[in-house]
């Protein structure tokens, strides 16, 4: 306690222990997303790399060559097969004409940070009435991302 003109005055020092637990609740969940959402991003950029090394190296292939040489460009740069879900095959377009590469596809991830939903089946569609107890918050704690890998010979 400190007297400033005959008052007395109360003051905290330090870190209270409510402070400390709000802080690490925050930085927690936040290291909790990360580590969920930065697997995702790191194949994406995994994938731009092949394509962007593909269509530097590979101009002078078919477009069937270039779908040959793409899995040892894969294994080359650390992606496995079950890192991309099939929708990236389905949607994969190459397009060469001896000289020139273009290569892309297309592809949609979701994170389900509290788990997949266990009352509806998520690929069929659902909307928000036909949830029912701890799926609400399970779809709300989801995240979804679309990416599209692109590159072409410069």
């Amino acid at each position: 306690m400190m007297a400033f003109g005959g008052m007395k005055m109360r003051y905290q020092e330090g870190f209270s222990l409510i402070k400390l637990m709000f802080v690490l609740l925050i930085l927690g969940i936040g290291t909790w997303v990360s580590f969920a959402v930065l697997p995702v991003y790191s194949t994406y950029w995994k994938v731009e790399d092949a394509f962007e090394s593909m269509s530097r190296n590979l101009a002078n292939r078919t477009a069937e060559g270039v779908l040959r040489k793409l899995p040892e460009v894969f294994h080359v740069k650390y992606i496995s097969q079950k890192d991309l879900p099939q929708e990236f095959y389905d949607n994969l377009k190459i397009k060469a004409d001896g000289n020139r590469i273009e290569i892309s596809s297309a592809y949609h991830v979701t994170i389900w940070l509290l788990g997949p939903l266990e009352g509806v089946n998520p690929d069929e569609g659902y909307t928000a009435g036909d949830l029912k107890g701890m799926d609400k918050l399970r779809d709300k704690a989801r995240l979804d991302f679309d990416f599209e890998p692109y590159a072409e010979t410069p």
